[in-house]
């Protein structure tokens, strides 16, 4: 047993995977960027994922074999999508001298999934906001989609079931979002309008689960994880907790298109609306999935997983209000405000 003295800290390891003589062949600076949940380093040709040992509702990775297992995981459920991007996973260690090193000899004490890098301006959201999106590339990246959604493993619910889930995840997204200093009215007005719809409305839902279009999805599909090379890829897939990558196949595309209408929408200076310019974005991932799949989702289905994905995408704006500093706490719910804001406008068309 190595005493827990001599196991370096994540400062320790971070340090030292800042530097560029810890990467073989690293030519170049290294680029270290902090997310909540990891240290990400960033090489010329790789990405380097190094998870941080915390525990979180969902979470444990206080341990380094719960942090191991969960990077295998994560080069496993990515490679559906992603493919050879994800090169695998690689081990940090300690040798004898109390020295750090990639791989080689000594005692693992932490594990990084590997990527290849990929090159940003490629990325649909890096494509929305330079206005250089050209709906060919839309196009392929939503026949990927659909390919994989035709693949993926169907998740038998009943009706019942499905709408009994969505009913809970909704009330718990009210309940979450009226913790914070957002307007209580709003947030009554959302949640009263989609468990409407979920009451009034069941056929909407019903048939989602009857024809088998419940799948494990992708799990976070967003913009800045589509990547328009040829072929186009998707990474970083929800990969610690398989509840929440089950899906209608619709709703994870409705997230991504209620997603990219908000870039153009930010973009042009212009709300989003059932007018607004940035409806021809989703339109095009919608019209390509009906023509690879042959599904053709209710446009008041749609508007709903949008408006109900707005909500989602508003609670984890308000837990950063939990984590960050106090100067960040403003533009937290300044930004969950705009998601509430475009759920209601989304709302609008499932509701009257």
């Amino acid at each position: 047993m190595t005493p827990s003295s001599v196991i370096p800290s994540l400062e320790d390891k971070v340090a030292f995977l800042s530097r560029a003589d810890a990467y073989p062949d690293c030519k170049g600076p290294v680029e270290p960027l902090e997310t909540h949940m990891s240290w990400v380093f960033l090489t010329e040709d790789r990405v380097y994922k190094l998870k941080k040992p915390m525990k979180r509702a969902l979470i444990d990775f206080r341990h380094a074999d719960a942090r191991h297992d969960n990077c295998h995981e994560e080069v496993r459920l990515n490679r559906r999508l992603g493919g050879d991007i994800y090169l695998g996973v690689e081990s940090l260690r300690l040798g004898a001298e109390g020295r750090l090193s990639l791989g080689g000899t000594g005692l693992a004490v932490d594990w990084l999934v590997v990527m290849k890098r990929l090159p940003e301006s490629a990325m649909l959201k890096a494509r929305i906001e330079a206005g250089t999106l050209e709906e060919q590339a839309l196009q392929r990246a939503a026949a990927v989609l659909s390919g994989f959604y035709r693949r993926a493993r169907v998740i038998h619910l009943t009706a019942e079931q499905y709408r009994a889930r969505l009913y809970k995840e909704v009330q718990s997204n009210q309940e979450a979002l009226s913790e914070y200093d957002l307007p209580n009215e709003q947030l009554q007005r959302l949640t009263e309008r989609q468990q409407a719809t979920l009451r009034s409305r069941p056929a909407l839902f019903d048939c989602r689960a009857e024809q088998g279009m419940i799948v494990e999805a992708h799990g976070d599909l967003r913009p800045e994880h589509v990547c328009l090379i040829e072929p186009p890829v998707v990474i970083d897939c929800l990969e610690f907790n398989r509840d929440l990558r089950i899906q209608d196949r619709v709703d994870e595309l409705a997230f991504l298109a209620m997603e990219c209408e908000r870039l153009v929408s930010q973009r042009d200076g212009s709300a989003t609306n059932s007018e607004g310019v940035g409806v021809r974005v989703g339109d095009a991932l919608f019209d390509e999935y009906t023509r690879e799949t042959g599904d053709t989702p209710p446009v008041a289905l749609v508007a709903f997983y949008k408006s109900y994905r707005a909500m989602v995408r508003a609670k984890l704006c308000a837990w950063h209000l939990d984590d960050d500093p106090q100067q960040q706490r403003g533009r937290w719910l300044e930004k969950a405000q705009r998601y509430l804001d475009l759920a209601e406008g989304y709302s609008v068309q499932f509701s009257g």
